[in-house]
């Protein structure tokens, strides 16, 4: 199955959890990250329980400091 992760197709089998695609990318450190499926916020304290389905579209953003 296909999900779009920043509008890159990532193939997944079984379907993924949210857990399942930061393992994937290797994420550990889910400080400052914000995430939308096919255009909703998703809160993280809904990210456990959350499985995606074929062609949804996940949008990761990860706040950073600057100047």
């Amino acid at each position: 199955m296909t999900i779009f992760i920043n509008d890159q197709p990532t193939d997944f089998d079984p379907p993924p959890t949210i857990v399942d695609i930061f393992e994937k990318l290797q994420i550990s450190d889910l400080q400052g990250i914000a995430l939308a499926i096919n255009d909703e916020v998703v809160k993280k304290a809904d990210w456990q329980q959350i499985t995606l389905n074929q062609n949804d579209r996940l949008m990761l953003i990860r706040a950073t400091q600057g100047g």
